[in-house]
């Protein structure tokens, strides 16, 4: 079934010691436990519930999920959406979502949602060992963002990324620094929304952006940085109180407002 690299497998093997499926059609969850058993996995759950698949994250703590798009009692989107915004230990970790077709509507869904990647159904089982593979070896950036949590979506099944990417002219170091901008403008325009994501996508930011200062010798860069950790040190902190140093930081980068602008990429 497998021609498997020896160093693939040493790779792959600590990620597969706890897998959860979420598949509604009963074939195909067999199909992928036997697949993912010949992989060498130590522990496989199946559930074809999101409510119960939610609780069963809690006490089975998987290292990698593979998660059906749609089904009777589930919705794969907003299982993916809920576990990357969730505070549990794994929702961080890998999730190749499964759907019966790769049009673009279903990628933008799979993508948009939080999840790794996306595997066609029916599948192969190169294509399995392929999505591990990638997960488990060449994990994107995570983007912790108000209106997106979840791996970097520019990497995303080697899809294009949104238009408000850093220029190209720039080192990566400061593309991370200028995503990092983007984000946390979104984050204190919509930090009466959601205060909690907004807490954590701020927090998120200010461990790119504070060490930067070293890097960065401006002094309205770090008179802004320094203005918005102060901020967020207060317990009362306010969306308006980040977004005159924050102003300052997207003049800095040039960022230009724009519909959607700051949403993460």
């Amino acid at each position: 079934m497998f021609s498997l690299d020896p160093k693939l497998a040493a790779k792959l093997k600590p990620h597969l010691k706890r897998v959860l499926v979420l598949e509604s059609n009963p074939a195909y969850a067999r199909i992928l436990m036997d697949m993912l058993r010949v992989l060498g996995v130590e522990k496989v759950q199946v559930e074809n519930d999101d409510r119960r698949a939610e609780v069963l994250c809690e006490t089975f703590d998987p290292q990698i999920i593979f998660c059906d798009l749609k089904g009777p009692k589930l919705e794969g989107a907003k299982f993916i959406t809920a576990l990357r915004r969730s505070d549990l230990p794994c929702r961080k970790i890998p999730v190749i979502m499964m759907a019966p077709n790769e049009l673009p509507e279903t990628l933008k869904e799979a993508r948009d949602c939080g999840s790794d990647e996306i595997m066609k159904k029916p599948f192969a089982s190169g294509d399995l060992l392929k999505r591990l593979e990638h997960v488990v070896t060449k994990s994107p950036p995570w983007i912790e963002a108000v209106m997106y949590v979840g791996p970097d979506r520019r990497r995303f099944n080697s899809g294009s990324g949104p238009s408000t990417r850093a220029p190209e002219t720039m080192s990566d170091g400061m593309k991370r620094i200028e995503q990092s901008v983007r984000i946390l403008r979104a984050a204190s325009q919509q930090f009466d929304t959601d205060r909690k994501q907004a807490r954590r996508a701020i927090t998120a930011q200010l461990e790119v952006l504070v060490p930067a200062c070293k890097a960065i010798p401006h002094p309205e860069f770090k008179g802004a940085v320094t203005e918005i950790f102060q901020a967020y040190k207060s317990s009362s902190m306010t969306g308006d109180m980040l977004k005159a140093p924050v102003a300052v930081l997207a003049r800095l980068f040039k960022i230009e407002d724009a519909p959607g602008a700051g949403k993460a990429a």
